[in-house]
């Protein structure tokens, strides 16, 4: 914008000159009067200058009375009436104080005359504004110019875009603003709105974003709505030309997913609560999680056994149901009721299942509770020859209180150490070791030494144990 510069000096001069003649006395003579009134209006500031379309102009428009004589005035120089006055159509502008192309003044004690703030309209060119008054009147040369000021908006690509309902658009909205010269114009407040098909990053439909050095505006990032349908987007820019446009649609999303969250792999020993329930997550074709759908979580077929029982390892859940419904909460997720394994020991599975979305299968296994039973097997009762190996190994069966075999437990056989006894491989008295999968430890082979007569052999483990009755045979018996 061009700043006004004081026209005063130059002007006064040119009007002393103007004045010069030789019927009237002057400055430049050195016989000014003592009576010598205004009598011309002469520029001071505001000409020439130029602003934006609807911008108001930097300097105001300022006239200053003087002597045709370039003479000192000599009379007051307060309360001269003062119009400026801008053309009443095409390019043009308006007074602050007035709202209106014109404006009534008056000069203030120095003989100035000041007008209010003078604002451009929305016509591009160059015009006069006049000042006058009793004592004749002067111009002061103006331009709207329309650089700067938005004048058109423009659609950038993509124009045409689409989202399955509640998944993110791929790109954000974007326009350029340009003046009537077609120069980009920075620092323009650009209106994206998107009505109800979609809402912005942050909620809402509507979002302001300024204008760029390129004057390019982008909105926020934008999510489609939950109803299937196209709409459209819509950029606006005050004066100018519009709306941009943009094509959007909702699409109809594909069927949910359903995903393990948490639950599987875990263990519980029989009878107890397992650690943590079940949990899966339900998302939408786009990946967003679905709040309020029903899953349905399912068991094996819950019960109690005891040795020699045929039933499976199971669970139920909490109130003993083997199937359980459970609502997916805001972050999509669905958790099942607390699940407490069933009595027999061993692996099985649970699932989570979504109409449509797909089975999750959950890995779980109950394990054998603490030793409490030891069984002698088929060598509990049997006899050798002294000097002899016993037929059959012995062997022992360690189980929990349901009877479900109990593995890694360390089992001590133990003979006599004197009298009718036996020896194992190795000539121990004492041998430790553990059950294996099943439950069973099997100690070495046991021999008869050479005293003839019964005794016990005795298997314990975790304070429990069991008796082998056994019988040095003498030799020729």
């Amino acid at each position: 914008m061009k700043r006004a510069r004081s026209c005063l000096p130059v002007l006064l001069a040119a009007t002393t000159l103007l004045g010069t003649g030789a019927a009237h006395a002057t400055a430049a003579d050195g016989s000014c009067p003592t009576y010598n009134p205004p009598s011309m209006l002469v520029l001071a500031a505001g000409t020439p200058q130029s602003a934006p379309l609807g911008a108001p102009y930097e300097s105001s428009f300022r006239v200053a009375l003087a002597a045709s004589n370039g003479c000192p005035i000599t009379t007051p120089l307060a309360g001269v009436a003062v119009t400026f006055t801008a053309p009443a159509s095409g390019p043009s502008g308006v007074f602050s104080a007035s709202g209106t192309n014109a404006a009534l003044v008056g000069t203030d004690g120095s003989g100035m005359a000041t007008a209010p703030m003078f604002t451009a309209n929305t016509l591009p060119g160059g015009y006069l504004v006049v000042a006058s008054s009793a004592l004749g009147s002067v111009v002061f040369s103006v331009v709207n110019t329309p650089s700067g000021v938005p004048a058109t908006i423009t659609a950038l690509t993509p124009m045409r875009q689409s989202a399955t309902v509640g998944a993110h658009f791929a790109k954000p909205l974007r326009v350029q603003v340009l003046d009537a010269t077609g120069k980009a114009v920075a620092g323009a407040s650009v209106s994206f709105s998107l009505g109800t098909g979609a809402s912005f990053d942050g909620g809402g439909g509507q979002a302001v974003v300024p204008t760029d050095a390129a004057g390019i505006a982008t909105s926020p990032s934008f999510t489609a709505g939950q109803v299937v349908g196209a709409f459209t987007g819509i950029a606006t820019v005050a004066g100018a030309a519009g709306p941009a446009r943009f094509a959007l649609d909702d699409l109809a999303a594909g069927p949910p997913r359903l995903s393990l969250v948490r639950g599987s792999a875990q263990s519980a020993v029989v009878g107890t609560r397992y650690r943590r329930a079940l949990e899966v997550r339900v998302r939408n074709s786009a990946g967003r999680p679905v709040p309020g759908a029903t899953v349905t979580f399912s068991l094996s077929a819950a019960g109690g056994a005891g040795s020699g029982s045929t039933a499976a390892a199971g669970a139920s859940f909490t109130g003993g149901a083997e199937q359980a419904t459970a609502t997916t909460n805001a972050n999509g997720v669905a958790s099942s009721p607390r699940v407490t394994a069933n009595t027999v020991a061993g692996s099985f599975t649970a699932t989570a299942t979504l109409t449509g979305g797909g089975t999750v299968v959950f890995s779980l296994r109950n394990r054998a509770g603490r030793p409490e039973v030891l069984t002698a097997g088929v060598g509990a009762s049997e006899s050798a020859t002294v000097g002899s190996r016993f037929p059959v190994r012995l062997a022992v069966t360690v189980t929990d209180e349901h009877g479900n075999p109990v593995g890694g437990v360390v089992v001590t056989f133990a003979a006599p150490k004197g009298g009718a006894t036996g020896r194992f491989s190795g000539g121990r008295r004492r041998v430790r070791l553990k059950t294996d999968s099943r439950g069973i430890a099997v100690a070495p082979a046991f021999a008869a030494d050479g005293v003839a007569g019964g005794y016990v052999v005795r298997a314990s483990a975790a304070g429990h144990s069991a008796a082998f009755a056994l019988v040095n045979q003498p030799r020729g018996g």
